[in-house]
């Protein structure tokens, strides 16, 4: 049986609009931001958007870019810095890449006397002689 008329054309267009909500509604990513020195607030982001964390390591003195997701928790880590100061974090045991881009956290905390970078969608961020903490707000329940 088909149904025709106004009842199943406002049917028809109360589902499309349900469809379209669920589907904004489950790609918007709340992340609240915890800084030492300026309290909290939230970022909001599109599950697709990259983030990236960028610092001077203070042993190797050497560039540290790392970017990640965040579709249903932090996630797809990579980073890109020089082989000596991916060998000071690994002792040369593992592969860095290989092992950040199976990490999966609703939580980063990042703590630097001298500076560290981070950039949330478009936003941006510079924390210095203190820690920034990211935790992910939506979707609940992943882990």
């Amino acid at each position: 049986m088909i149904l025709v008329g106004p009842a199943a054309r406002r049917n028809l267009a109360a589902a499309i609009i349900i469809l379209f909500l669920f589907i904004i509604i489950s790609s918007i990513r709340p992340v609240k931001i915890v800084r030492d020195r300026d309290g909290s607030f939230i970022v909001w982001l599109w599950a697709w958007q990259e983030c990236r964390v960028k610092f001077i390591n203070s042993v190797t003195h050497h560039p540290v870019d790392m970017s990640f997701k965040a579709p249903w928790s932090f996630s797809g880590f990579s980073a890109k810095t020089d082989p000596g100061t991916e060998e000071y974090y690994t002792s040369g045991s593992y592969a860095w890449n290989d092992r950040l881009g199976k990490e999966h956290t609703r939580s980063l905390n990042y703590c630097s006397e001298v500076g560290i970078d981070i950039i949330l969608g478009g936003r941006f961020f510079h924390e210095a002689g203190g820690c920034i903490t990211l935790t992910l707000l939506w979707p609940p329940g992943f882990q």
